[in-house]
């Protein structure tokens, strides 16, 4: 078996088990900064009515009331661009205006623009061989099966070389990792998703240069737009990621693809060859139908318009381009599906796609803009989703009724309370995030609830660290949340219920506002004691996705068998249960209490 099969298999079996205690083989260190203090750009997009544009109101308003009523789609943010012109714009409350948000493999297509600008800058040819780019020494003998590995074949994911996306949680060296690894196959003959391609395309950059790629682009690509907010990860070797951990504005994505339908123009200066955004964007290579219909290009997806393409990143973070039409579509999302053949996709394809054709003019429609104006307002304050926590055993929950009387009953049995939890394998963080940030939970074991100055707050401790969020209640309350010194942004929104027994009940959505993740918590208060039953979106079907692309190499170990051998649960029912959506109870403890206040600020004591 492969050290990062093997690796990705012990990290999934120590998840499952509750195993919170080093379980990462890649070393941590704090990157990401905090939103709230990256400067704000001064150059935004020009803004206009759809109809000025050739585009009716209706048909955009159409649009953004379908993606919410989608509960698949979990739609953050949509923008769409006609002439250069933003002529839709929605948030999706909790998720607030043009705040950053992680791509996902959507980046993977700015890093093609920067190989790009070395090809223009005669530092590197799509035919040159990968071993002869790095230092001899990085690699051993077995490195060289790669012997005809070129920088096209990393380009177009033809590379076949077996060190993919699980290298990143088996080594802190990915370099070595990827040119120690074997080619399953001829390099160039088949397409086979990988994103390690596209982090040795950012290794090229740096080694090329001396630069990450980060500051390679910087003056290059992202000042010249105007892009401040901008955080890409880097690898434990300061390389970086290049294929994932990049966290980008709406309108900046928008500007990127919009500089594309400019042929690499912007403000009369050239940024990206306009050769390689040719070559980029046209089909090189055909795609698996779990893939989508119309092949791959460097780095590019093909879309279904002829001639349009789609930066795309999991779970629904697109840029979408539609050279005829002249035309460029943002969205964010958290959904259930993996790549751009998704519901997403094509709810979007469905409106600008097929056979529709703008029309040439289009006579004003105040009522309509204005209607359009008012929906993207409303939508960007108020969260009508709320999805339930699917939990089995539970009784019938009463939501609904009076809400203000629940909640008040709710708060006063609660507030001043806290409770030490029986298990400690829950973190706040949903799993996806924990492994893509390599930023793993320490586990939850007290949780407290506090009412100061008609404010509602949900403590708990996770680790030795105590920490505090206020709930909202019409609308999420944000909070700053420090995760090992990374500051990430939680919106909380609450809703109170009995269960026909007259126990009082807690929902809690936490809202990771620059993630596609978020994480459901339902509450049960019994006199002294009370059950959290957990659950996060995406969960078990992406977890299992994934698990499956392990199990289907043909390759066996001991830990593969002892999940396997498992089969009295069922493998399912064991992620579900233990890892996605697990049941953890706890009973009231005044040491708890007494501990977390003496921490807590002042003006924030009982």
């Amino acid at each position: 078996m492969l050290k990062e099969q093997q690796a990705m298999l012990e990290l999934i079996f120590n998840l499952i088990r509750g195993n919170t205690d080093h379980i990462s083989k890649v070393d941590f260190t704090p990157q990401k900064p905090s939103f709230t203090k990256m400067p704000e750009s001064e150059q935004r997009l020009p803004r206009s009515s759809p109809e000025e544009q050739g585009i009716r109101s209706a048909r955009i308003m159409e649009l953004m009331k379908e993606l919410l009523s989608l509960n698949k789609v979990d739609i953050h943010q949509i923008m769409i661009l006609r002439h250069g012109h933003v002529i839709g714009e929605c948030h999706y409350a909790p998720y607030p205006e043009n705040l950053w948000h992680i791509t996902h493999s959507l980046c993977k297509s700015i890093t093609g623009m920067a190989v790009g600008m070395l090809i223009e800058d005669g530092k590197l040819k799509l035919d040159d061989k990968i071993l002869d780019i790095f230092d001899k020494s990085v690699f051993s003998i077995r490195g060289f099966q790669q012997r005809n590995l070129t920088v096209e074949h990393l380009l177009t994911m033809t590379s076949l070389v077996q060190f993919n996306e699980r290298g990143a949680v088996s080594c802190n060296d990915w370099v070595r990792g990827f040119l120690d690894s074997p080619v399953n196959g001829t390099a160039g003959s088949k397409f086979e998703y990988n994103s390690m391609n596209t982090y040795m395309l950012s290794a090229i950059v740096t080694e090329l240069t001396g630069e990450s790629l980060m500051d390679y682009l910087k003056p290059r690509l992202f000042e010249p737009l105007g892009i401040t907010r901008i955080f890409w990860e880097s690898c434990p070797k300061g390389i970086t990621k290049g294929g994932w951990g990049l966290f980008l504005c709406p309108e900046d994505a928008a500007k990127i693809g919009q500089l594309c339908l400019q042929k690499g123009v912007w403000n009369q200066r050239r940024l990206v060859p306009k050769q390689w955004l040719e070559e980029a964007c046209i089909c090189h290579v055909e795609t698996p139908k779990q893939f989508g219909a119309y092949g791959y290009g460097y780095q590019m997806w093909m879309a279904g318009r002829p001639g349009s393409y789609v930066f795309n990143g999991m779970l629904g973070q697109n840029v979408l381009v539609y050279p005829d039409l002249d035309m460029v579509i943002v969205t964010n999302a958290g959904s259930n599906e993996l790549f751009h053949t998704s519901l997403l996709s094509d709810t979007v394809a469905k409106y600008f796609e097929g056979d529709f054709i703008p029309e040439e003019h289009v006579r004003k429609d105040p009522v309509s803009y204005r209607k359009l104006q008012s929906f993207q307002r409303k939508t960007g304050i108020h969260d009508t989703r709320f999805p339930a926590v699917s939990c089995k055993g539970l009784k019938r929950v009463l939501w609904y009724g009076s809400e203000s009387y629940k909640r008040k009953k709710m708060m006063l049995q609660s507030a001043g309370r806290f409770y030490k939890l029986e298990k400690q394998h829950v973190g706040i963080f949903p799993l996806i995030m924990q492994v893509f940030h390599n930023n793993f939970t320490d586990g939850i074991s007290e949780v407290g609830f506090i009412l100061k100055d008609r404010k509602f707050y949900f403590c708990f401790r996770e680790g030795r660290k105590a920490c505090m969020m206020e709930v909202g209640w019409k609308e999420a309350k944000i909070t700053e949340l420090d995760m090992h010194g990374e500051p990430y942004l939680v919106a909380v929104k609450g809703q109170a219920a009995f269960d026909e027994d007259g126990n009082t009940m807690l929902k809690l959505k936490f809202s990771f506002i620059e993630e596609a993740s978020s994480r459901l918590l339902k509450i049960r208060f019994t006199d002294h004691h009370l059950e959290l039953m957990w659950s996060e979106c995406p969960g078990k079907d992406l977890l299992m996705t994934g698990l499956d692309s392990i199990m289907s190499e043909g390759t066996s170990s001991f830990l593969l068998d002892s999940l396997m051998e498992k089969d009295t649960i069922g493998l399912i029912d064991l992620l579900l249960d233990q890892t996605i959506s697990p049941k953890v109870k706890g009973e009231e403890d005044d040491m708890v209490k007494d501990r977390f206040l003496r921490e807590v600020p002042i003006s924030l004591t009982l």
